[in-house]
């Protein structure tokens, strides 16, 4: 890990049950969190997510930009993820864009803003942890889940083989990209899963770890949207 750890961020570490493999050190100074663990200190520490607000997107060039807006207890902060081809090689801006927004909301609110940075700020944050490294669908995303069948738990159906397209990658790239913006803009789990019914033979166009990408993206949506569903709730009932 480089040079012994600052008495910040050891506390941070002891106060949020921080694993040494899920911090780094880079340019000698500057110290990197897994942007898995902000997800989970987020999650022990209820901090809360109001709609994101799409500021910028670009499918054909790759460029999006997100404004996400976090809560914990009566703080509330904001920030805005970008992504590019100049500071983005992932072929899923729209993930990559969210991830680096609400890592740098979740920053703010713990206070460890300008501090601790995460690793979805930056590909080379990544590259100087683990080298030479693409980063995986699983480093960002929730990873899917299957049945004893293989098909997958919660999450958009497989595509039936009959009715499948192949595609080259050079075609494949819009889909995936309107794929992305598709999910991001249902407001209801209701018209998420009608959504995947409707679009699992497009998802099937697409290369393997596209699809798994693109099934991130839908778990992760689909469990915030059942989060903001059941705050309504309680809102109701109150």
């Amino acid at each position: 890990m480089g040079t012994k750890p600052s008495k910040d961020i050891m506390e941070f570490m002891e106060k949020y049950s921080i694993d040494s493999d899920e911090i780094w050190q880079v340019h000698g100074t500057s110290w990197v969190v897994k942007h898995k663990a902000l997800e989970r200190v987020a999650a022990e520490q209820n901090i809360s997510w109001d709609r994101p607000a799409i500021i910028e997107q670009n499918s054909v060039d790759g460029i999006v930009a997100i404004c996400v807006f976090g809560k914990l207890g009566e703080r509330s902060e904001w920030s805005i993820g970008e992504a590019a081809p100049k500071n983005n090689k992932n072929a899923y801006p729209y993930a990559m864009a969210e991830k680096r927004a609400k890592d740098r909301v979740i920053l703010k609110l713990l206070n460890t803003h300008g501090t601790l940075y995460s690793e979805a700020e930056a590909d080379e944050f990544e590259e100087r942890r683990q080298n030479p490294h693409v980063t995986r669908p699983s480093d960002i995303l929730p990873e899917t889940e299957y049945d004893q069948n293989g098909r997958p738990v919660d999450n958009i159906p497989e595509p039936d083989p009959a009715s499948v397209r192949k595609l080259r990658v050079a075609d494949q790239k819009p889909i995936f990209a309107d794929l992305q913006k598709e999910i991001h803009s249902t407001t209801s789990v209701r018209e998420l899963t009608e959504w995947a019914e409707l679009n699992k033979n497009r998802l099937g166009s697409l290369k393997p770890d596209w699809q798994q990408m693109l099934r991130g993206v839908y778990a992760e949506h689909l469990a915030e949207l059942r989060k903001q569903e059941q705050g309504d709730d309680m809102r109701l009932a109150g």
